[in-house]
């Protein structure tokens, strides 16, 4: 994969936005059987395709979005590698399958080369404009303003086509909504400007957004949506993922959707701070990882919240100088579903699962118990160590 970087500045590394890239991989994944199950605050923070219900079929359509964003496919290239795939998996054409919220048969379409079409270009879509979302939060101090202009689509919306040439300030509640694209098939796209800029084209006034009522046909739920825009594309994805993110750097994320945490969580590790503390570069401590309730009980934390210290950072980078800041994105996962040791009452040890030498990380708890720290970080050089770890600690997940 191309090694885009994120790094502020000028780049003249070519291909798609890093930003677009961590957006996909940093979802989760839910299986549903309808668009219309999951709400768009759900669509932010994880991946999920229509009738896509297991979680191999939903791994494979995955793996293959993910490979078109780092490598910029287009969509013949995602294509002739997915449908293979989808056809050994049994996922393709119509075939009867189960309603889970009725319970009925029904007959619906599994794979077709329209709906690889829907996936591809939906998903992509949202991911770069999530992407160019947080792009503009990080630079809109020299451009702040917003044009929303139209795609190169033949036949535009009238709505969007309303839209044309708005200028207003990126922090808008309008973009709150009409941040492109506003539906199914929508080629909408932003423009930043800077102030001269803006005033020159005219900065607009307050656009009229009126609502309309929509109910969801499967749940029953009535809801207000913007008129022109398709429901389900209500929300800015890109905003939704920040507020996450913030909410998780001010620790308010424990009463969170658990899929909500874990976004936030790797959107925060592979985040542009993160990776500054985590090289050294920069003082300050940065959340790294969450524990679930299970393992919190068994150390007798009050918090789900682990960061590294900035002396941690700092003796990572000493001792284990191998170790770059994109790797603690791998520290999320091992926590999440790595083998846990109990090496005494304040301390967790987390192994990957492989036949070979492990990664390990060890998580601390303070004496309050109101804390909790990454200590190390690396991988294995020795079996010898993980023995030892292995006879003296308790096995608490396997």
């Amino acid at each position: 994969m191309p090694d885009f970087t994120d790094q502020p500045g000028y780049s003249f590394t070519p291909g798609p936005p890093p930003e677009a890239s961590r957006f996909l991989r940093n979802k989760g994944m839910t299986p549903s059987f309808s668009w219309e199950d999951v709400e768009p605050e759900e669509h932010a923070v994880a991946f999920t395709v229509a009738k896509a219900m297991e979680l191999d079929v939903l791994t494979a359509i995955r793996e293959e979005l993910q490979k078109a964003v780092d490598e910029g496919l287009p969509f013949a290239t995602f294509q002739k590698q997915l449908r293979p795939r989808l056809q050994e998996l049994g996922w393709w054409g119509k075939s009867e399958v189960i309603d889970p919220l009725t319970g009925e048969l029904v007959k619906a379409q599994l794979g077709s080369p329209r709906r690889l079409r829907t996936i591809y270009r939906a998903n992509l879509a949202s991911a770069r404009s999530a992407g160019q979302w947080e792009r503009i939060q990080r630079s809109k101090d020299a451009l702040p303003y917003l044009e929303y202009r139209l795609g190169p689509s033949e036949v535009h919306r009238e709505h969007h086509a309303d839209k044309e040439g708005l200028v207003l300030p990126a922090d808008h509640p309008f973009w709150q909504e009409w941040m492109p694209p506003n539906g199914w098939g929508c080629k909408c796209w932003v423009k930043q400007l800077t102030q001269r800029q803006a005033e020159a084209k005219g900065i607009s006034a307050d656009p009229d957004t009126p609502l309309r009522r929509v109910v969801n046909k499967r749940t029953g739920e009535v809801k207000d949506v913007p008129v022109g825009i398709d429901p389900g594309w209500e929300r800015n994805p890109g905003q939704q993922r920040l507020d996450a993110l913030e909410r998780l750097t001010e620790g308010k994320l424990r009463d969170a959707d658990p899929q909500v945490a874990r976004s936030a969580m790797r959107d925060m590790a592979s985040s542009w701070r993160a990776r500054r503390v985590l090289a050294g570069e920069a003082p300050g401590t940065v959340p790294v990882a969450m524990l679930d309730e299970t393992l919190r009980g068994i150390i007798g934390s009050d918090t789900a919240i682990v960061r590294i210290s900035e002396q941690t950072a700092l003796k990572q980078v000493s001792k284990h100088p191998e170790i770059s800041p994109k790797d603690y994105v791998r520290l999320v996962e091992l926590i999440e579903g790595g083998r846990v040791i109990r090496v005494d009452e304040r301390n967790l040890a987390f192994l990957e699962r492989t036949i070979d030498l492990p990664w390990i990380a060890v998580i601390k708890r303070t004496v309050a118990g109101d804390e909790l720290y990454l200590t190390t970080f690396y991988k294995l050089h020795s079996a010898r160590y993980l023995r030892r770890l292995l006879e003296r600690g308790e096995v608490v997940r396997e």
